[in-house]
């Protein structure tokens, strides 16, 4: 009898255990499937729930980590995760928690292996983890890694337009043709037809694939919504004016510069007008504020050494073609770079040039974010060291300017003074 009531005991403690496992998985699914539809504030409601039934459950705590996350509270899901390994939770069940997290503190070199070895491991949907990863491949230029996430976000959110957006923008940086990028944008507008930015890039990619007729109804679907955005005012001008409608192009591209008389797009549309119907001087004028908008493109100068010659005056004329090869040799430059930092994003030398680059030509904190990537990888490369220095010095901030010399140069028998 001790023995029948022992295995008795034995087999209700396991039925008692099997019943609360199946509630927590039943928790978790519905949590999950919040999550992977975008109800946050559901899933909000449950894990709250799980919590009020069972405050000291680490999994409970886990997975209201995970909510705050999506929910964007850093300090709330820090302060879950927290409970969650005082109450004995493993930190490698949190490896998503944490990966999502330094991402969002631009780590996202740190983050990748935390979450790369998370998805592996995780058959059930994890939308977050694959967003981040994704996040994490942009971040770094590695755009294989990028896609890989994105699909895996698809399949665990397949009513999501956002991973169609990123995947739109993977493909314009890897150079895709414009039918598959706007293949993309249609994808996004079917799970969410009101997202307006999806409207106007799609608009935008089909312009650059030559269906103008198609991208003018996209237009004036975005513009019916959007009717004062500038950029989307001069892209749509553009799209008339290669189908020919002149008067309707001049009046979409005139409203973009009311509205945004700096606009780059609508200069240089409003400027190829003018010149296609004759009025050079006037067009000569929109290339040349063109031109203080951007004076590193390499077309405007060779339009205006065009329409220069035109005007009969030779020797601006040819100053200014001059001018235009050597930026289309400097567009060439940033070009090779861009393509081997695809191939290659972890090549330190790389994105030093990166760096130098940008920061030459006007570009200044995306070079030094490439300044900082390339010390991260190699601390202390000595160019990127001498190129922050140079950069510093000139804008009068000496400190900085004499701790990146010191860095490039450092004496043996010192350490380097401490990271500012």
């Amino acid at each position: 009898m001790i023995a029948v009531s022992a295995v008795l005991l034995s087999a209700a403690a396991w039925l008692v255990s099997r019943s609360g496992r199946l509630e927590a998985d039943r928790r978790v699914e519905e949590v999950v499937g919040a999550i992977a539809a975008g109800r946050i504030d559901e899933a909000d409601r449950l894990v709250q729930d799980w919590l009020g039934q069972a405050p000291d459950d680490p999994e409970a705590l886990a997975w209201a980590s995970r909510v705050a996350l999506a929910a964007d509270r850093p300090l709330e899901a820090a302060d879950f995760a927290r409970r969650a390994q005082q109450r004995g939770l493993d930190r490698s069940e949190l490896r998503d928690v944490e990966g999502i997290a330094l991402v969002r503190a631009g780590k996202p070199a740190e983050a990748e292996p935390l979450l790369r070895a998370h998805l592996a491991e995780s058959d059930r949907p994890e939308p977050m983890a694959a967003q981040a990863l994704a996040e994490a491949g942009l971040a770094t230029f590695r755009l294989g890694t990028a896609r890989d996430a994105l699909a895996r976000w698809r399949r665990d959110a397949p009513n999501d337009p956002r991973p169609w957006m990123l995947e739109a923008e993977v493909a314009e940086r890897v150079g895709d043709p414009p039918e598959t990028i706007a293949g993309h944008y249609r994808e996004a507008l079917r799970r969410d037809p009101e997202r307006d930015e999806a409207r106007s890039r799609l608009a935008d990619a089909l312009r650059l694939a030559g269906r103008h007729d198609e991208a003018a109804r996209e237009y004036r679907k975005y513009l019916d919504r959007n009717p004062d955005d500038a950029d989307a005012l001069a892209s749509a001008g553009l799209n008339e004016l290669a189908r020919g409608r002149v008067d309707e192009a001049e009046r979409l591209l005139t409203g973009a510069l009311e509205r945004a008389p700096n606009d780059l797009d609508a200069l240089k549309g409003i400027a190829r007008l003018l010149q296609q119907t004759g009025r050079i001087e006037e067009a000569l004028s929109r290339f040349e504020q063109a031109a203080e908008v951007e004076p590193g493109d390499a077309e405007i100068a060779y339009q205006r050494s065009l329409l220069l010659a035109r005007l009969g005056r030779r020797e601006e004329a040819e100053r200014m073609r001059k001018r235009s090869e050597e930026l289309r040799a400097e567009a060439d430059e940033i070009a090779r770079i861009r393509d081997e930092l695809v191939r290659d994003p972890n090549k330190v030398d790389l994105q030093y040039e990166a760096a130098r680059w940008l920061i030459e030509h006007g570009h200044v904190e995306e070079g030094l974010r490439w300044a900082e990537k390339a010390l991260q990888a190699l601390p202390g490369h000595r160019p990127t060291c001498l190129l922050l220095a140079e950069h510093y010095e000139a804008a009068g901030q000496a400190d900085l300017a004499s701790y990146y010399r010191w860095q490039a140069d450092p004496p043996d028998d010192e350490s380097a003074p401490a990271s500012r």
